[in-house]
């Protein structure tokens, strides 16, 4: 086990897989971000971009993004998409290799955004406390910062969350079939972490390999993650529960927007 936990949240076998999900909650917050860098006509830093999903629809609106990752096989796809983009997207886009815990650009932002799920990959307090200083360093004082995390619907969570297998989906295209399943391996409830691993099956020319993806997630309670803003310089300004803005009651996500705390 030692071994997996060091290997946690990489990416380094199924990112090539990443994009074969296709559910509405991996679309539907695109324009979320969309609106609000519109709103914002600045700079935009995407932390955690991952294979482009929302970074590449920002530069194609022609803003000026930058999209920082760890995971060096994601950030591969995405240069590789970035092929069939236009010299204007490309020119937009700056695509950053780097650990959101620490790093120091020469710019600042009027958006930054740590979308669907990034940041619970940060399962410790420093880890946490360093990410959000890099944000406050790199937000301009009128800017905004959202985080996004997914909320939990069975409410306080015990050892009944462990479960075996199931499938999440199945999609073929260009004659490769992938199917991904996930099982509930384990959770710290002191720590607040659970540790789920996604399997990808992925059938070719009647040959089905597995590749596993092994994820460790703090999970957060609203009141927990509010405070948690507060304490590292951000005012909640606006909080909801799905990308359409509803409240947190009505949706299974956590969204907190986020500006600078005045200094009076």
């Amino acid at each position: 086990m030692n071994e997996v936990i060091k290997t946690v949240n990489t990416y380094k076998t199924t990112a090539k897989y990443y994009d074969s999900d296709n559910k509405d909650l991996l679309k539907d917050d695109i324009d979320f971000y969309l609106k609000y860098a519109d709103e914002l006509k600045g700079n935009v830093l995407e932390i955690g971009c991952g294979t482009g999903r929302i970074t590449i629809p920002l530069a194609r609106a022609e803003h000026k993004v930058w999209g920082l990752d760890v995971s060096q096989p994601m950030l591969e796809i995405l240069v590789e998409k970035l092929k069939s983009e236009s010299e204007t997207t490309v020119i937009n886009l700056n695509v950053l290799s780097g650990d959101m815990r620490n790093f120091s650009l020469n710019e600042k932002f009027k958006l930054i955004f740590i979308p669907f799920r990034t940041f619970q990959s940060l399962i410790t307090d420093k880890d946490q406390y360093d990410c959000l200083q890099c944000c406050q360093n790199h937000l301009e004082d009128d800017g905004l910062f959202i985080v996004n995390v997914f909320k939990l619907l069975e409410g306080h969570l015990d050892e009944s969350w462990v479960q075996p297998e199931k499938i999440d989906y199945e999609t073929t295209k260009n004659g490769i079939t992938v199917k991904r399943t996930h099982i509930r391996e384990r959770v710290d409830l002191k720590n607040q972490v659970i540790y789920p691993t996604l399997i990808y099956y992925v059938t070719e020319d009647g040959k089905t390999e597995k590749f596993y993806e092994y994820l460790a997630m703090k999970y957060y309670y609203v009141d927990q993650l509010r405070e948690l803003m507060q304490q590292n310089g951000f005012e909640v300004i606006n909080e909801f529960g799905y990308y359409n803005k509803c409240s947190m009651e009505d949706g299974g996500e956590i969204i907190f927007v986020c500006r600078k705390k005045s200094i009076n």
